[in-house]
C-alpha cells in the first residue's frame, strides 16, 4: 500500500508531466507577515533574512524546494502594503502570478487589518477565477499569552485554551473577510528561526494542502492554455476576414490570373502573420514553399493552376480572370486551412493534407462571399466619398 509520501511523488510527478515543468508557488503577502520565515521553514534552511522591524524582501527570489523524490519551485516575491510602493508591488506580483501554479497568501498574526488581502484576493479572483490560493495564518504563535506557545498540544479542533480559542476566532474572522472556504485557509507558526522545528505548528498540514491544490493548478493551466488559444484564434481569425475582404477589393475589377500579384503578397502575408500568432517566424520564401500545393505565389502564368481541380468555378472564369467571388473565398479559405495547421503545431503539412483541408474551407468560405463582396464594395465607396471634394 502506497505511503502517503509516494501519492504526494505521484501528484507532483503527474503535474509536472502536463504543466511542461517544475510546478512553481509564488509567496505573497503584506510587508512583514512572515513570508521569509515561512519560506525558510518550509525549506529547511535559511535562504531568506527575516526582520521584525523592517522589510526583508526587496527583490523576487526563487527557490527549489524538495519534497519526498520531487521538487517544487518557490518565488518569494516583495511585499505589498508599504507606503509609496503599494501599487507597484502590486504590478510586480500580478505580473509574476500567470508564471505560477499556486499562490501563498500569507497573513500575519494578530494583525487584522485585512483590507490589502481582501482588496488582493477579490483581484485574484476577477482576473483568474480558477487560480488556486491559499491564505496562511501565519505566526499564531504570537497570541496571548505569548510565552504559553505548545505547539504539539496545540488543539484548534476543539479549542479549550484561551490561546487555542483567540487562534480560531481570528482565522473565523480572517476566512469570513476574505470569503475563503475551510479548505483555503492554514494556520501556522514557522517558529523564530529556521532551526526552530519544535516551535513550528502546521507546516506539514500546509505541504500536504499544497501538494492537493495541485491537480487545481493543471485544471487551471489548462483552462488558461485553451483561453490562449481562444484568443489566438479570435486574433487570427480577425486576420483571416480582413484579409479576404481585401481580396475580394483587389477583385473587385477582375484580375487576370497571369497578373495576381498584389493578392499573391497579401495571401502570403496572412499566412506569415498567422505563423506569428502561434509563435513561429516564417520568411516569405518559406511560406511560398507551405503554400506550393495551392499554388499560393500566384506570381507567373502557372499560377493557380493546381487549383482548377478542386475550386469550381475557377476554371470557367471568362477570358481567364479572377474576380471578387473567387478572390476572397479563396483567401478565406488559404487561412484557415493553415491557422488549423499551425494551432496544432504542424509547421509543415503534407500536400495530401493541404488539399483536403483546402476543399473543406472553400466550401465553407463560398457561403460568406456575399459577405465579403458587400463589405469589400462599402469599403471601397467609403473611400472613394473620403476622398471626393
Amino acid at each position: 500500500m502506497p505511503s502517503e509520501r509516494d501519492e504526494q511523488d505521484q501528484i507532483i510527478a503527474e503535474a509536472e508531466k502536463y504543466l511542461g515543468e517544475t510546478p512553481r508557488i509564488v509567496v505573497l503577502g503584506k510587508t512583514g507577515a512572515g513570508k521569509s520565515s515561512l519560506i525558510n521553514a518550509l525549506l529547511g534552511r535559511q535562504v531568506n533574512r527575516v526582520g521584525h522591524s523592517e522589510p526583508t524582501t526587496q527583490a523576487e527570489q526563487e527557490e527549489a524546494w524538495t519534497m519526498g523524490e520531487r521538487q517544487l519551485r518557490i518565488l518569494d516575491v516583495p511585499g505589498f502594503g508599504e507606503a509609496n510602493k503599494h501599487q507597484d508591488r502590486l504590478d510586480f506580483i500580478f505580473r509574476q502570478v500567470p508564471l505560477c501554479h499556486i499562490g501563498l497568501l500569507v497573513v500575519g498574526a494578530p494583525d487584522r487589518a485585512w483590507e490589502y488581502e481582501r482588496q488582493f484576493v477579490q483581484a485574484v479572483r476577477e482576473a483568474d477565477a480558477l487560480f488556486p490560493l491559499l491564505v496562511v495564518g501565519n505566526r499564531i504563535d504570537m497570541f496571548n499569552p505569548v510565552r504559553d506557545w505548545k505547539p504539539a498540544s496545540l488543539n484548534l479542533t476543539q479549542p479549550s485554551t484561551p490561546k487555542e480559542q483567540a487562534i480560531c476566532q481570528w482565522g473565523q474572522a480572517l476566512a469570513k473577510t476574505l470569503g475563503l472556504t475551510p479548505d483555503q485557509l492554514l494556520l501556522t507558526s514557522a517558529g523564530e528561526c529556521f532551526e526552530d522545528s519544535e516551535g513550528r505548528f502546521g507546516l506539514a498540514a500546509l505541504a500536504y494542502a499544497i501538494v492537493n491544490k495541485l491537480p487545481a493548478a493543471v485544471q487551471n493551466a489548462a483552462a488558461r492554455a485553451l483561453q490562449v488559444d481562444v484568443d489566438k484564434r479570435d486574433l487570427a481569425d480577425k486576420l483571416i476576414w480582413g484579409a479576404s475582404v481585401t481580396a475580394a477589393a483587389i477583385a473587385l475589377t477582375p484580375i487576370p490570373l497571369a497578373d495576381c500579384i498584389p493578392l499573391a503578397a497579401l495571401q502570403i502575408g496572412l499566412i506569415v502573420k498567422i505563423a506569428d500568432i502561434y509563435g513561429k517566424v516564417l520568411t516569405k520564401q518559406t511560406a511560398c514553399h507551405l503554400l506550393s500545393p495551392v499554388a499560393a505565389s500566384f506570381a507567373g502564368r502557372m499560377a493557380l493552376a493546381s487549383l482548377l481541380d478542386f475550386f469550381p468555378g475557377l476554371g470557367t472564369l471568362a477570358g481567364g480572370l479572377i474576380g471578387a467571388g473567387i478572390a476572397g473565398p479563396m483567401t478565406y479559405a488559404i487561412g484557415k486551412t493553415y491557422l488549423e495547421f499551425f494551432a496544432s503545431n504542424n509547421f509543415t503539412p503534407s500536400v495530401e493534407e493541404v488539399r483536403e483541408l483546402l476543399k473543406e474551407n472553400y466550401q465553407k468560405a463560398r457561403e460568406k462571399r456575399q459577405q465579403m463582396e458587400q463589405e469589400a464594395r462599402s469599403n471601397r465607396n467609403a473611400k472613394r466619398n473620403k476622398k471626393a471634394p
